[in-house]
């Protein structure tokens, strides 16, 4: 009984730390899009905002949850399981077999498709071991894949760019690539909450302006890639696969469009990005001030608790 009630607690806590930091999270995030710093900062911030609420309730779960229980709960208490923490707990349970099965079909629905648009493709060229050209009905360039990722080029694309305009289309799709788009795509399949479709259209559109700004680096390949998306863009659309996939004609392509055809050196180098590191000295003084008042911090963990299982 100790075991189920620690399994139900735990479960409780989660749920409801995800559901307010998800509820947190939607009325937070909009201030992010007109931030003056480069799209790649952005689409990172946006990206982790995203994910906050799963990491963050995770963490405090085991780290603190699980830990006050094991350690202050007594063992000798008898005591069955409560109607509320019961309730949450199945919730949770609910929430955490939901996101698998998300990850699973769009999963299995993405590589359907790309097993398809792969069929019969060849290297486009022949020391390439990303860039394939595909037969059939598939769209212009598509960057497909979690794993092992590959750019699709159709033949109607081939046909109707010029060498530079395909070749920088190319480079924004590995920028894609390196970025590892296709993979935050799949964690956003892990972290359902209603209304985040516009969170994650938000971050969707920050990454493509990002790769554009990636690809890009003096101004004859801004136009190349703007005259390529303008080309493309005149292709009959293709129905993408459901998931896991970026495409170069996406996002807002008058805004992309516009910002090409606007782009020179010195609002390049205007645009601020927030490095990673930047936020280090934060990171070690929470970890210290974690380390210092963790005994008193599993306390008041414990007592929160035990009001939830009253």
């Amino acid at each position: 009984m100790f075991t189920l009630r620690e399994i139900a607690l735990s479960l409780s806590c989660f749920v409801l730390l995800y559901c307010l930091l998800s509820a947190w999270v939607l009325t937070a995030w909009r201030p992010v899009k007109s931030l003056r710093v480069a799209q790649q900062s952005v689409a990172a911030i946006l990206f982790a905002l995203r994910v906050f609420p799963l990491v963050i309730s995770v963490v405090i779960t085991f780290a603190l949850v699980v830990p006050s229980f094991q350690l202050l709960e007594p063992r000798s208490i008898k005591d069955g399981l409560q109607a509320t923490p019961l309730a949450l707990g199945i919730s949770a349970l609910i929430l955490i077999v939901f996101s698998c099965l998300r990850v699973i079909v769009s999963q299995a629905r993405t590589m359907r498709v790309a097993t398809r648009w792969l069929d019969g493709a060849r290297p486009f060229k022949a020391d390439s071991a990303t860039a394939f050209q595909a037969h059939g009905e598939i769209p212009p360039l598509t960057l497909v894949g979690v794993y092992h990722p590959r750019v699709l080029v159709s033949e109607s694309t081939i046909a109707l760019l010029s060498a530079k305009e395909l070749r920088i289309a190319l480079k924004h799709e590995l920028e894609h690539m390196k970025s590892c788009d296709n993979l935050k795509k799949l964690i956003f399949r892990c972290c359902p909450f209603p209304g985040m479709a516009k969170l994650e259209g938000a971050w969707a559109q920050s990454a493509e302006l990002a790769a554009d700004d990636a690809a890009v680096s003096d101004q004859s390949e801004a136009i190349d890639l703007a005259a390529a998306l303008i080309k493309l863009s005149r292709l009959v659309r293709v129905e993408a696969a459901p998931f896991h996939v970026m495409n170069l004609v996406a996002g807002s392509l008058s805004l992309r469009v516009a910002r090409l055809l606007a782009w020179d050196e010195s609002s390049k180098s205007r645009r601020v990005r927030i490095r990673t590191w930047f936020v280090l000295p934060f990171a070690v003084a929470v970890s210290l001030l974690v380390t210092i008042a963790y005994s008193p911090v599993l306390g008041l963990t414990r007592e929160v608790t035990e009001w939830l299982v009253r």
